[in-house]
């Protein structure tokens, strides 16, 4: 049984390190701010770690769970969320004698999170690491002919001005190289051109890729439309409300909201793929238990694994049995990419590596 261990808040304050780049990316590990008053500078500080450990914690599990589970698991205590703090790192921090203001990097404890959640029996979104590439065309009014590759183009501009970070998918503007340049135009992506999409993403080994038109629509906001290349032309319009008056917040806005709903998608679909789960009986033959320790490892590797169960080992086989999670292509490709070979047979499947 998971059981929360007893961690005080002072242990955490030694805990806090100058951030590094790659606690920054992580999905795990979320900038936070804080602005809080008390009565003396070390009560603010302490109520300020708090509300930033429950920023972080709620962060997190809004990219791993379902919006009912992320809600239930956010009614837990401070104390109790205090376990899933792995580390703190200060970007800045001011301090007077009642007051405290603080940039943190708050780092989840991965391993501790996903057990906790294990034990709950809560769905997470098995996260493959989707890399996503946006054409971002703009036109200032509907009419007006798209720009793409202009300097201009603000809704180009406001992708490249706000990096990705914290996220379990990666989703950036179409890189500003010439080979992007050649191989599609404004023009061919309004169009969805889908041999130009495809080159896009084959290039840039994308996953998916989304032209995402967006125009001022009237004076009430930005109007957005996407368009992927697997959606087969069905579009999906997000309308962003906001000052035409101030473009730069207006389109900053609207780049997180294409985010926000790209990322949602995936993490829905990575959901509902987490539900399929599916039992192989493995049969595989080894020269030397070296080579089996090591099958064994890269399995218990493959994120959408959930169990393995060994049922017999002798005279160089072993028998065994796998959860796994995700549709069969999904599995398939991810024993794959680990070198190793499924071939199927009446009741079982030999395992090649």
């Amino acid at each position: 049984m998971f059981r929360f261990k007893s961690l005080s808040l002072l242990a955490l304050f030694l805990s806090l390190f100058a951030f590094s780049a790659q606690a920054q990316t992580s999905p795990y590990s979320v900038e936070v701010k804080v602005d809080v008053t008390d009565v003396n500078a070390a009560q603010a500080r302490e109520k300020a770690m708090r509300s930033a450990y429950r920023q972080a914690f709620e962060t997190v599990l809004k990219k791993l769970v379902s919006a009912q589970d992320a809600a239930m698991l956010s009614a837990m205590t401070d104390d109790q969320m205090v376990n899933f703090i792995q580390e703190v790192g200060i970007v800045s921090e001011k301090a007077s004698d009642v007051r405290y203001i603080a940039t943190l990097q708050v780092t989840i404890n991965k391993a501790v999170l996903n057990a906790y959640l294990r034990e709950k029996e809560i769905q997470t979104a098995v996260a493959d690491k989707s890399k996503i590439v946006i054409i971002p065309i703009y036109r200032e009014f509907e009419a007006d002919r798209p720009l793409l590759w202009e300097q201009n183009n603000l809704w180009m501009q406001a992708w490249l001005n706000q990096p990705m970070a914290d996220s379990l998918y990666e989703i950036e503007a179409i890189p500003q190289t010439a080979v992007s340049k050649a191989e599609i135009s404004a023009e061919q992506a309004q169009a969805y051109d889908a041999a130009a999409l495809q080159e896009v993403a084959l290039n840039n080994n994308a996953n998916d890729v989304y032209v995402a038109d967006a125009f001022f629509d009237g004076i009430e906001g930005l109007k957005i439309t996407l368009t992927s290349l697997k959606s087969d032309r069905a579009a999906e319009v997000i309308l962003v409300r906001g000052d035409r008056n101030n473009p730069q917040v207006l389109l900053a806005t609207g780049v997180e909201q294409v985010r926000q709903h790209i990322g949602n998608k995936i993490k829905n679909a990575n959901l509902a793929q987490s539900r399929m789960q599916t039992t192989l009986p493995v049969l595989y033959n080894f020269d030397k238990l070296a080579d089996w320790v090591k099958v064994e490892k890269l399995i218990k590797s493959i994120p959408y694994t959930k169990n393995l169960q060994v049922d017999a080992m002798g005279n160089g086989k072993v028998q065994f049995r796998v959860d796994m999670v995700g549709t069969d292509d999904r599995i398939w490709n991810a024993f794959r990419n680990k070198g190793l070979n499924l071939k199927q047979y009446d009741n079982f499947y030999l395992l090649e590596y």
